[in-house]
C-alpha cells in the first residue's frame, strides 16, 4: 500500500524537545548564576589564585569546563529528535554538571588546605 503525500508526514512524526526538556538542559547555567550572584561566599574560592593554570584561577577554569560540558548537553537536547538521546544527554551532561558546580569550590578549598 503506497502512502499518499499527506499521510507520510503524519506517519513519520519526529520528536522535538519540549519546554521541560529544554529547561532541564539549562539548569546548570541557572544554578551557576544563583551560586555566583546570591552566594558570594560560596563563589569566593572560585577566584582564589594559589591553585591556578597559566595565571587563571583554577576555579574559573573548572567552572568553564563544567559549563562547556553542560552546553554540549543542552545542544544535544535542543537539536535531537530522539527522547532517548535527550534523556541520555541530560543524564551524562546536565546532572553531573550540577553536582560539579557545587563541588568545584569545595575542591579548591581542599587543595588550598592540602598545600599548606
Amino acid at each position: 500500500m503506497a502512502l499518499q503525500s499527506g499521510q507520510g508526514d503524519q506517519a513519520r512524526r519526529t520528536w522535538r524537545a519540549n519546554s521541560v526538556w529544554r529547561l532541564l538542559s539549562l539548569l546548570p547555567f541557572g544554578w551557576a548564576a544563583v551560586l555566583v550572584l546570591l552566594s558570594p561566599t560560596a563563589a569566593s574560592p572560585m577566584f582564589a589564585k594559589p591553585p591556578d593554570i597559566l595565571g587563571i584561577p583554577l576555579g574559573l577554569v573548572g567552572y568553564g569546563l563544567v559549563l562547556a560540558w553542560a552546553a554540549l548537553g543542552a545542544r544535544v537536547v535542543w537539536t535531537t529528535r530522539s527522547p532517548a538521546m535527550a534523556a541520555l544527554a541530560v543524564g551524562i551532561t546536565t546532572a553531573p554538571a550540577i553536582v560539579l558546580l557545587i563541588f568545584v569550590p569545595a575542591i579548591i578549598l581542599i587543595m588550598q588546605n592540602l598545600a599548606v
